[in-house]
């Protein structure tokens, strides 16, 4: 099996115009911490940059602000349909310095010398993540920084207790396992950067919550981005996954409700 299929069957989350609009509202929620996140490096003006698994581009155009018009963004993945929305924005900002590529991110990457790589929500999908990370390490410069946050579903929590919510969550993980995938990663990365080769390690964590539209939103279009996944691996039934989501809109509609997102695990190093 090649790289490129063998994402694909172990990604449980739907793609298309429907993961893209996902990962655009979870673009803005995060929008914040990961600026903050990027802002604990040395300044990326004229540099190489490399958004490995870059979805819909929502990160790409932040990193492409950072590189300047002359630096690069090389920004990587495997879903043509988010790839030709972020081409059309791409146009659309006069961003001629970002190219959105179709290719695995376990195979060798189009670019090389990079000064800074970034992987958000890519290795929790990977049933051998270790490959991307060696990837990465191919393609990077001596004193390149790589930056990865990823998920872990341990941690989430509603106000009030609601089954609803937490059925999902672990609907989720068990979606995830069944297929190879680990929802638990977060808390392995900086580890696994570690094993890959990487120098001055470090790690933090961030987990957004709250009662807002768009926090709300991103748990309920997540549901629904799984369902195919989870009826297939026979987790739920059809009419099962309906109810569910039935529920789950009327607990979020509430306006005194509160849910959270995964942890979300921070974790960055040095190519020697």
């Amino acid at each position: 099996m090649g790289g490129g299929e063998e994402e694909l069957r172990s990604y449980i989350i739907k793609g298309g115009e429907e993961g893209r609009a996902r990962l655009s509202v979870l673009a803005r929620v995060l929008a914040p911490t990961t600026e903050r996140l990027f802002d604990r490096f040395e300044p990326l003006k004229g540099r190489l940059a490399i958004d490995a698994g870059c979805g819909g581009g929502d990160v790409s155009f932040e990193i492409a602000e950072r590189v300047g018009p002359h630096g690069r963004v090389v920004a990587i993945d495997l879903d043509e349909t988010k790839l030709v929305s972020a081409r059309q924005e791409a146009e659309r900002r006069g961003a001629s310095h970002v190219e959105f590529v179709k290719g695995s991110v376990i195979e060798p990457w189009p670019a090389a010398s990079a000064s800074f790589v970034y992987v958000r929500f890519v290795l929790t999908h990977l049933t051998e993540p270790e490959a991307l990370l060696a990837r990465a390490l191919e393609a990077m410069q001596s004193g390149g920084t790589i930056v990865v946050e990823d998920i872990d579903f341990a941690g989430h929590f509603c106000d009030p207790h609601n089954d609803a919510f937490f059925r999902f969550t672990e609907l989720y993980v068990a979606a995830a396992k069944r297929r190879g995938a680990d929802a638990f990663i977060g808390r392995r990365l900086a580890r696994m950067l570690d094993t890959a080769g990487f120098a001055d390690v470090g790690s933090s964590l961030v987990q957004p919550y709250g009662r807002t539209d768009d926090v709300k939103e991103v748990t309920l279009m997540t549901l629904a981005a799984i369902s195919d996944a989870v009826v297939a691996s026979e987790l739920a039934t059809i009419k099962e996954m309906a109810e569910l989501k039935a529920e789950l809109h009327a607990f979020t509609a509430r306006p005194d409700t509160t849910v959270s997102l995964p942890r979300i695990f921070q974790a960055w190093g040095r190519k020697p």
